[in-house]
């Protein structure tokens, strides 16, 4: 109001106005200034947000115009304040000291003098680069404005926009204060010593009234100790006591979950046990046991400002038709993706009551101003009330408060129920640390503090086990726990994960050092020996380490971190620690969690083989089936071995994988002999590893020995590459292998680099073209010249010639008309299982057919 008086004793205009914006464009008069009753006061009024076009809204935003109109002259001047011309944005190129001189619109015109103005003069009011309002001079008689009284207009407008700032700061301070004041009150009510269902209560009342709601539902879910969902309302309610549970409620908030029932119960009894609920308001009440959630995934804070718009919330409309309620705030109470609830907030329709300057009609608005500016009173019934940013932060700022109380009676509860502790060392399982962890993630960030996570393993233990027997393992794992908790601190939490690994929670770190400082603690613990049953040994143990916020934010990412962070201090020597380095990238990750996982996968009989049929391209019988080994990790997964073949070869597994798979495809292909099945050869690749290891002829020899199997039916293939390596090696080896009467071929033949005179000296009986070939044949027509030069090359030499990749007719008849022998691919089969394998071999007269 000071502004305008100011405004107004300057330009001793007849009226001057402040002129503020809403959301929706439309406009109020909050501060106005009279001399005289020549023009009639426009306070408190509204005008609609066409009397302002976007372009006109544009300028005064972008290049802070101040337009000037002379009703009699017809004519509007455009003035720009020095130094505001945004040329990037408008349309305009000005000079700073340009002014504009237009015609006005005919119907800005009438709408000025159906007012009574004969002059106006309207300057912007900006707040945060945004159009909060305009200030507007106007005048019974033609007036024209002077440079200088146009500075000092924007010089207090200046000023005003500045005093705006200063009270929306004020104002967002005394919002946060008072927000703040109800965060305090609802967690003295958390730590009160009252009854958990009239905390949950009294909390719910609380929420309701600060969000200034008609009413409020909590809603506790189920958890996986058994404890039922409970349900808490206060205030105006919908008719539904169900409503958390419906579908439409669950994908509001971004819930995918499923409902199973215990036991075939009526529906009529889970009814019943919901009318109960609705008959409580100040308890807590449980819901049917026959009811439990199974999954949340990516739960989400979801506003319905009108739930009878709101497209997803139509099939719950029904159930709140018979109240007032009209605008609903759901909150999950969550942290991350993990959800234990929602809190939901309701307010009722209002009625709304506004003051425009004349009645207007939103139709024909732009063709046919007002007539008249006399007051009309417009009454809304059944309006919405929009949720306001500051209301919605601290609606999520309570669901984050309610997480944690439930969390943490979870957490006690958890503390108290044996089933969630190891049975053999009395720590806590790996369910309960997880929950534990958890808890402690939402605590470190909410405070901002590190939080570490170890993963732990006895080295040799299984030494141990084979030795003294399990009974002395028992024991051993008996004292590690006791030994470890002796290293900790009060805060810290062990739990032992599963066999010889433990997991070990520090939380409240003011640095890494202080974990690395707990881990040389155990490590010098280990030092001393462990005595089992008068034995006296020395067990060490490796440790690995991450750190929340750096190596995860949540459990199971800051857990996998630290697994392989430990395995890492085993592949270095053990008897250490290891922190987690973030700089290995997700491959290297990925590889170190295979490569950990290679080494169990023989122990826990996860390789399986598939065998894909070899056929004679003359007569269409199956003369051989090549074993392929892949990697079975769970009933899904199945991992290619081009994935762990390579990592196989590095660390030197691929010589134990390698005898599995020669044991195994020796003792199958026995068994389909004795089945009935015609004889015929199985193919084994060789690694290199396997191939240059001393003792590979006498190792080929015992297994056949043990599985019975002719060694005529047996074919050992290695790349060509691998008999390059030491050729001398090559020939001893692969003349021991023939002088048993195995067959032996050169695999991927074409891609490596031997002569022609070595291939003669190599006693060899097939060469494999390599499948790069096949699959290019006409694509490169080269493929075709070098497919043909390489099979006449192996018939000169007496050998056979065996395609693979073979997928087409075409590639097949073309390969038959240059004298292939043998061929495999897609074409005539996949790898197949054991079982499909045994069933083709019974059928295979269907491919001499076919030939």
């Amino acid at each position: 109001m000071t502004t305008a008086r100011e405004v107004q004793s300057l330009l001793q205009v007849a009226r001057v106005k402040i002129y503020r914006f809403s959301s929706d464009g439309s406009g109020e008069v909050i501060a106005e200034s009279l001399v005289g009753n020549s023009l009639p006061s426009l306070l408190g009024l509204h005008f609609p947000a066409s009397d302002i076009p976007p372009m006109a809204r544009t300028m005064f935003l972008k290049a802070r115009q101040r337009v000037i109109v002379d009703v009699v002259a017809s004519r509007k001047t455009l003035n720009y304040p020095e130094n505001y011309l945004d040329y990037s944005l408008t349309d305009v190129n000005l000079t700073t000291s340009e002014i504009r001189h237009l015609p006005v619109d005919p119907c800005h015109l009438k709408y000025l003098s159906a007012m009574g103005v004969a002059s106006s003069l309207a300057v912007p009011i900006l707040h945060e680069q945004n159009l909060w309002g305009l200030l507007v001079a106007h005048d019974i008689k033609s007036r024209h404005y002077c440079d200088r009284e146009l500075k000092i207009v924007q010089l207090l407008m200046d000023h005003l926009s500045i005093a705006i700032a200063q009270a929306s700061l004020l104002n967002a301070a005394r919002q946060q204060a008072t927000q703040e004041a109800t965060l305090n009150k609802i967690s003295r009510l958390l730590h009160s010593p009252l009854k958990l269902a009239d905390i949950r209560q009294t909390i719910l009342q609380v929420t309701v009234e600060a969000l200034q709601g008609s009413g409020g539902r909590l809603y506790i879910n189920a958890d996986h100790l058994g404890n039922l969902a409970q349900l808490y309302t206060y205030g105006e309610q919908p008719i539904s006591a169900q409503l958390e549970e419906t579908n439409c409620w669950q994908q509001l908030l971004g819930i995918s979950s499923e409902y199973f029932l215990i036991q075939n119960t009526a529906e009529a009894v889970v009814n019943e046990a919901w009318e109960l609920i609705t008959c409580s308001y100040d308890k807590g009440v449980t819901l049917p046991d026959q009811v439990v959630k199974s999954s949340i995934t990516n739960p989400r804070l979801y506003n319905i400002e009108d739930l009878y718009i709101e497209p997803q919330f139509q099939p719950l409309v029904s159930k709140f038709a018979p109240t007032r309620i009209r605008s609903i705030l759901i909150v999950p109470l969550q942290y991350q993706n993990q959800c234990v609830g929602c809190l939901s907030i309701f307010r009722n329709e209002i009625e709304t009551e506004k003051l425009w300057a004349g009645r207007w009609h939103q139709d024909d608005r732009n063709n046919m101003p007002r007539r008249s500016f006399e007051i009309w009173r417009e009454i809304k019934q059944g309006q919405a009330q929009a949720w306001q940013p500051e209301e919605i932060r601290l609606a999520d700022a309570l669901g984050t408060h309610l997480y944690l109380t439930v969390m943490q009676k979870r957490v006690e509860e958890t503390l108290r129920h044996q089933s969630l502790h190891d049975q053999l060392t009395g720590l806590p399982n790996r369910l309960l640390f997880h929950n534990l962890l958890t808890l402690a993630l939402a605590r470190a960030e909410h405070h901002g503090q590190l939080l570490g996570v170890m993963f732990l393993d006895l080295d040799r233990f299984k030494l141990v086990n084979d030795t003294l027997g399990h009974a002395a393992g028992d024991l051993l794992l008996q004292q590690t726990a006791q030994r470890l908790a002796y290293c900790l601190r009060t805060e810290d939490t062990i739990a032992r994960w599963a066999g010889d690994e433990f997991t070990i929670l520090v939380p409240n770190l003011s640095s890494t050092e202080q974990a690395i400082n707990i881990a040389q603690r155990i490590l010098r613990a280990f030092d001393e020996p462990f005595y089992l049953e008068g034995q006296e040994l020395y067990i060490k143990s490796s440790i690995g380490i991450a750190f929340a916020p750096y190596d995860g934010l949540d459990a199971e990412t800051l857990l996998k971190n630290a697994d392989i962070a430990m395995y890492r201090t085993k592949q270095q020597g053990k008897n250490n620690y290891q922190l987690y380095a973030p700089s290995m990238n997700t491959k290297a990750l990925e590889r170190l969690t295979l490569e950990n996982n290679l080494y169990k996968a023989l122990k826990r009989g996860e390789f399986l083989l598939h065998y894909q049929p070899q056929i004679d391209l003359n007569t269409g019988q199956i003369v051989g089936m090549e074993a392929l080994i892949r990697w079975q990790r769970d009933e899904v997964e199945l991992i290619s071995p081009a994935q762990f073949i390579p990592l196989a070869e590095e660390t030197g597994l691929i010589v134990a994988i390698g005898e599995w798979v020669l044991q195994t495809a020796c003792t199958q292909n026995r068994a389909w002999q004795l089945a009935g099945l015609p004889p015929l050869r199985v193919a084994i690749n060789l690694s290199a590893c396997q191939f240059q290891q001393g003792n590979l002829v006498q190792i080929v020899r015992q297994i056949l020995q043990q599985t019975g199997l002719d060694p005529q039916y047996l074919e050992l293939e290695i790349t060509e590459s691998i008999a390059m390596q030491d050729i001398n090696l090559t020939i001893t080896v692969l003349k021991e292998l023939k002088a048993m009467g195995i067959y032996i071929s050169i695999d991927d033949f074409g891609t490596g680099y031997s002569s022609l005179s070595t291939l003669r000296d190599f006693p060899v009986d097939a060469l494999k073209i390599d499948q790069s070939f096949i699959r290019e044949l006409w694509t490169h027509s080269s493929n075709k010249a070098i497919v043909k030069s390489v099979i006449a090359l192996g018939h000169g030499l007496g050998l056979k010639l065996i395609a693979e990749g073979v997928e087409t007719t075409e590639q097949l008849q073309f390969l038959r008309s240059l004298g292939c022998d043998v061929a495999q691919g897609y074409f005539i089969s996949r790898p197949l299982s054991t079982e499909a394998a045994t069933q083709f071999g019974f059928v295979s007269q269907i491919f001499e057919q076919r030939f």
